[in-house]
């Protein structure tokens, strides 16, 4: 009966954080202390999701052991095993069947600051009711984003009328939006229509299935997709450098002191789970 669900896609290798992501899910990266997940469902969690999808793999048991059901962190989460990791679009499609409803999906090593954002996100695509509402944020290269073009945009949101997965730099031009250029940063409300195109679509750059390249099909074939420029700021542990720039940023946001503090309840109360499944 939830109203929204979730879907986290955490199945991916991290190739770009080795040698940590070798032995450790990239997930699991601990930012001042809390795995990078965490904030994700935390993320989640502000919008008002409480039931979340978790899609998984090979390698990834450390990351159910940190979640668990979720229950710690105060969600429900259920997990989908994604047997073949074939690209972003596949990861979400993991959801077909199960899913019935909208649905916030969020890179499970990715997250936005400040977290309220996520609900201003949700709320404006219940308003609008596209098939997707994708949030933005802009660059200044728009090589190795999926790039989307605002057919209007007013007060930072608007539909979409262009999306380009990873163009060259010569197109920079005419993707622009008012001289500006956005791209997609990892966070989506989806209508559950959204996973027959996903399935029409075809693998494209390393035999992956991208869901810029399904929501295009979507467009082409006149679906209504939006778009929510990002306030706040976009942080993902993909790159070893964009480890570095998270962690700061986060240091100068919060009470460091207090960040502590909590972690130190949390482990406490891990603690006496523990015990009292011992019987002791």
């Amino acid at each position: 009966m939830d109203d929204i669900v979730g879907l986290i896609p955490a199945a991916g290798i991290g190739k770009r954080l080795y040698p940590f992501s070798r032995a450790v899910p990239k997930e699991m990266y601990p930012i001042l202390g809390k795995a990078v997940i965490e904030h994700t469902i935390e993320n989640l969690k502000v919008g008002g999701v409480e039931k979340i999808y978790m899609v998984v793999g090979f390698q990834k048991g450390a990351l159910m052991d940190y979640i668990g059901d979720g229950s710690l962190f105060g969600v429900n989460v259920t997990y989908l095993y994604q047997m073949k990791r074939m690209g972003l679009g596949h990861g979400i499609l993991q959801g077909n069947g199960w899913i019935d409803k909208t649905f916030v999906t969020l890179l499970g090593d990715s997250f936005i600051e400040p977290k309220e954002e996520m609900k201003e996100l949700i709320d404006y695509h219940k308003k609008e009711k596209p098939i997707a509402t994708v949030m933005l944020f802009e660059v200044d290269d728009v090589s190795g984003y999926g790039i989307a073009k605002f057919k209007n945009l007013k007060n930072g949101s608007g539909e979409i009328e262009k999306m380009v997965e990873k163009p060259p730099k010569g197109d920079a031009e005419k993707l622009k939006t008012n001289g500006k250029t956005y791209a997609l940063c990892g966070a989506y409300v989806f209508e559950p229509k959204i996973f027959d195109y996903i399935a029409k679509t075809k693998p494209g750059l390393n035999n992956e299935i991208q869901i810029t390249d399904a929501m295009i099909l979507a467009l082409k074939n006149g679906e209504k997709i939006n778009g929510f420029i990002l306030k706040g700021k976009y942080l993902d542990i993909g790159k070893w450098n964009t480890v570095k720039e998270t962690e700061k940023f986060l240091r100068k946001q919060v009470d460091v002191e207090s960040y502590y503090k909590e972690r130190e309840k949390m482990m406490e109360i891990v603690r006496k789970q523990e015990n009292e499944e011992n019987g002791r």
